[in-house]
């Protein structure tokens, strides 16, 4: 399968996943709201630096043991699918308390290394990105430009909902609904991995 014939399916699962709260978005959040969108765009940066490098690694590294291991990537996957049932559970709950984040400013570092040892990293390695991805440095390339072009709007779009949240609160309520959707959308996420894994 050509990256043009898997975009569609691959920037759907990225989208779903990246758009979850986590330790990244979160900083991202938080950055917004302190210093605004502007200042917080070089963090976007730093979350793609993280991304890349960490996608890089565990991709060519569990390629490289499930060539003599083919019962390996369906662990990874069921393993991806309770993890993202446990974000669908976490982003439910937590969607009221966004507001909940550090005082400290966030710097570009403090993205990059959240980002490097965020799961989602192993995630995207193992079931978004075709497998082809780490057989063909081409392909590769083509992969990760794809996974960026899906990366940049989520990560802009939460540094600069931080500066919506602050200066329009009646906000607030909407994102709240808009996350809850986000994670019943993840739950079915999850029980189609477990899917696939069931009839390959």
């Amino acid at each position: 399968m050509s990256v043009h014939e898997a975009l569609p399916t691959m920037a759907l699962y990225l989208s779903l996943v990246l758009v979850v709260p986590g330790p990244t978005n979160t900083l991202l959040l938080s950055s917004g709201l302190k210093v605004g969108l502007r200042r917080t765009l070089p963090l976007v940066v730093a979350e793609a630096m993280g991304y890349v490098v960490a996608i890089s690694a565990w991709g060519f590294f569990l390629f490289a043991l499930a060539a003599s291991r083919p019962w390996l990537m369906a662990t990874v996957k069921l393993l991806s699918s309770a993890y993202i049932l446990w974000l669908a559970v976490k982003m439910w709950r937590k969607s009221r308390s966004l507001h909940n984040l550090a005082a400290r400013p966030v710097g570009f570092r403090d993205v990059f290394v959240a980002t490097l040892m965020n799961p989602k990293a192993v995630l995207f390695a193992s079931t978004a990105f075709p497998i082809e991805a780490f057989q063909s440095g081409e392909y590769f390339m083509q992969a990760i430009l794809v996974f960026l072009i899906v990366l940049a709007p989520i990560g802009i779009g939460w540094s600069g909902l931080g500066g919506l949240l602050t200066s329009r609160r009646s906000w607030s309520a909407y994102t709240s609904t808009f996350l809850r959707c986000a994670s019943l959308v993840l739950v079915m996420f999850s029980g189609s991995l477990v899917y696939s894994i069931l009839h390959p």
